[in-house]
């Protein structure tokens, strides 16, 4: 899990960053970070409160992270290759089954680069298999940044929205609040 606190820069080498959404793992933990220009502070409240669902679309090599958070973010979607990380960073979950992997989110304002909220969640043991298997069949299909940017543009030419996407995702569940970090 990341050691980065609330109040403090999300990353030492940006202040700024684009609306966006950021995925991976690392230390054990689905990471999503959330790079949103001035949040309210309702978008702010609803981050740490509402219901987190998600969802998993797999096409080609490229693993798509769907989620929603109720009446605060309409469904989204980021797309992720373990290849185009460093080496050193490439890490696939070692979740045994019927094991609940922890889904960490982080709130950033992404004109600032500070985060503003956090929270730990956790995902059912179907969707944490789901992950580590496919994360260990990319971590055997090595893609270049090329390959992996047209596949990402095939999918989203194929989808022109998430709620597109959504419709043949391999599955949708409720995330639930991390009982470990209370």
């Amino acid at each position: 899990m990341t050691t980065r606190l609330v109040g403090e820069i999300y990353s030492s080498r940006h202040t700024e960053y684009s609306e966006a959404t950021q995925y991976c793992y690392y230390n054990g933990v689905h990471d999503v970070a959330l790079f949103w220009s001035r949040p309210t502070l309702k978008e702010i409240n609803g981050f740490l409160s509402q219901p987190v669902e998600v969802a998993l679309y797999v096409e080609q090599s490229v693993l798509f992270l769907l989620y929603r958070i109720v009446d605060i973010c309409e469904w989204s979607d980021v797309a992720y290759n373990i290849h185009q990380l460093r080496a050193e960073e490439q890490l696939v979950p070692a979740d045994v089954p019927g094991s609940r992997a922890r889904l960490q989110m982080t709130l950033v304002n992404a004109d600032s680069g500070i985060i503003l909220a956090k929270r730990m969640l956790d995902i059912s043991p179907a969707l944490t298999q789901a992950l580590r298997h496919t994360l260990q069949e990319q971590m055997q299909m090595p893609i270049s940044r090329p390959e992996y940017e047209a596949q990402v543009q095939q999918a989203y030419a194929r989808y022109p929205d998430t709620d597109a996407m959504l419709k043949d995702a391999w599955m949708m569940e409720t995330a639930t609040p991390d009982v470990s970090t209370n």
